[in-house]
């Protein structure tokens, strides 16, 4: 089984150790579902990852790694075809050649799904296998996943991985699939990649450099990705994922297919460290690298130059270490916390809760009510404004939706007309508002600036309670007391409010519109006066 990723390792290595041979890699990314799939959120991000580190650790040209996300067959096709007559044209020159070809996407048992249409696998094979390369490699990230993970195929009794292995397999090619004939592959929330992918680069970053001499051989990478993809996976609900690997490779034996030693900066776990270790650059805030540490062994890890943050659980204790520029995890400046065993809220999101509180301030409806005030020969004070107050209460039951209730007060500008007593006659209204209340809300974005960026809709139904207040010439006041229904709808943008924030964490500043009604009010010649209307909204939130 360890023969796998030794191809993989012949391709990126001799790029490197021998000039003479061209080495080229069309890399595959399409998050696009066919018909009974739903989108996958990080293979063609996984494809770019892949790219990157060929040119990055791997030895390759910027120019001899072809990165292709969300293509249609044909469009894949032309990239092979492409690359075909690079080859054509190493081979007169005399100069041999070797191809790694990845994808990461959905798959059925006999074909890549490309969005709403398929290559078959039948096919593929025929194009790689007519290159005329000294040696091919292919790697499959593509197979299902269940409910924690985004499917990454359709139907589990025609598993893509051990049926791609099948159709594939020929001398002088490897074939290296992220998952047995049984199992599913798996993408994670946290890691943003697939498991499978993403162990396979910190593999590749110098982690599965078991003999330190800085180079990454394909048995090496095999192992590493092997291991640190099952333990992963075994946390998970869809359970524990194989890598596996097959190959027909005669003469080659181990070839480096990745070159840590190479990079400017490394940060090395030390001996001393052990548990679950998380790496996460935090400018862009993304992981890293992910791994299982033992003690006993010290880790490099390949890095671009930045600022760092490895976090390690070990039993109950977590430590956070601060890392800048490279280097040695200095254990002793750490700081440590106790992990609390408990049950997510909310099932399982980490701030289920919200609380809201939001000022308000619109022009009140026109209606037979109002005209029956003018007509008496009252005026509105203030252009006629409205403000009000509400507190809502929120608790999260998926990723978009919220439900929860809302208490609001909103009060009128007085309306006035002149006496010849002592005080001009002043009537208002206000309203106590009890609603039962849901709110959708969605992200522009997964990642980056956009992420903290939300959309949102409300809409609130309850009970109003109307009050209305008059005062004569004389100052005494008289109020009178009514019920009915009350509806609002609404809109708006929220920034932050949750740990992905712009400022504190759990902290968010929304601002919105909203559209009232609330027939409450009566008066004595049978007008209804519905309040609200129109409104401006902002609000400061906290989620826990």
């Amino acid at each position: 089984m360890w023969k796998v990723l030794l191809c993989l390792v012949c391709l990126a290595g001799t790029a490197r150790a021998d000039d003479a041979i061209a080495t080229y890699a069309i890399v595959v990314g399409s998050n696009a579902g066919g018909p009974g799939q739903t989108d996958l959120r990080y293979a063609e991000d996984d494809a770019r990852r892949v790219g990157a580190l060929l040119v990055e650790l791997g030895g390759y040209k910027t120019d001899q790694v072809d990165v292709v996300v969300h293509p249609t067959p044909d469009q894949l096709r032309a990239r092979i075809n492409a690359l075909a007559d690079k080859l054509n044209a190493d081979l007169a020159a005399g100069r041999p050649s070797r191809v790694l070809f990845y994808y990461s996407g959905h798959a059925r048992a006999s074909a890549l799904d490309l969005g709403k249409d398929e290559l078959l696998l039948a096919e593929l094979r025929q194009r790689l296998f007519q290159l005329p390369s000294k040696l091919t490699v292919v790697v499959l990230d593509a197979c299902q996943s269940g409910a924690f993970s985004r499917v990454k195929g359709a139907q589990p009794t025609a598993d893509f991985s051990f049926n791609s292995r099948q159709q594939l397999d020929a001398s002088g090619v490897a074939v290296l699939a992220s998952s047995s004939g049984s199992e599913l592959s798996q993408e994670s929330e946290q890691l943003k990649s697939s498991y499978f992918t993403h162990h396979l680069i910190v593999a590749l970053r110098g982690a599965s450099d078991s003999n330190k001499d800085g180079l990454v051989t394909i048995d090496e990478a095999y192992r590493y990705a092997y291991h640190q993809t099952l333990l992963a996976t075994a946390e998970t609900a869809v359970g524990g994922q194989h890598v596996s690997l097959e190959v027909d490779l005669k003469g080659h034996g181990e070839v480096p297919l990745s070159y840590p030693r190479a990079a400017s900066t490394h940060i090395e776990l030390p001996a001393a460290l052990e548990g679950k270790t998380l790496v996460e650059d935090k400018r862009s805030r993304t992981v890293v690298a992910e791994t299982h540490k033992a003690k006993g062994a010290a880790v490099r890890i390949a890095v671009a130059p930045g600022d760092y943050r490895v976090l390690v659980r070990h039993g109950t204790t977590l430590s956070r270490c601060e890392v800048s520029g490279g280097g040695v995890v200095d254990l002793s400046r750490c700081s440590r916390e106790t992990i609390v065993t408990a049950t997510p809220k909310g099932g399982g999101f980490t701030r289920p809760y919200r609380i809201e509180l939001l000022g308000l301030i619109g022009g009140e409806r026109r209606d037979a009510y109002t005209n029956t005030l003018e007509a008496f020969g009252y005026k509105e004070k203030f252009l006629g404004a409205s403000v009000g107050l509400s507190i809502t209460g929120l608790r999260r039951l998926s990723k978009y939706l919220w439900v929860g209730s809302a208490v609001s007060q909103e009060q009128s500008t007085d309306w006035t007309r002149s006496t010849d007593g002592l005080y001009p006659l002043r009537f208002a209204f206000a309203m106590t508002t009890l609603a039962a209340a849901g709110r959708a809300e969605t992200a522009f974005g997964e990642r980056g600036v956009l992420s903290r960026i939300k959309v949102y809709s409300q809409l609130s139904a309850g009970v109003g309670i109307g009050r209305t207040t008059h005062r004569d010439q004389d100052d005494m006041k008289t109020t009178e007391t009514y019920f009915g229904p009350a509806l609002t709808l609404g809109a708006g943008l929220l920034l932050g409010g949750d740990d992905n924030n712009i400022w504190l964490k759990g902290f968010g500043l929304s601002f919105g519109y909203q559209l009232e009604y609330a027939p409450v009010i009566d008066n004595l010649v049978g007008d209804t006066h519905a309040m609200g209307g129109h409104r401006i909204t902002t609000a400061a939130s906290y989620s826990f």
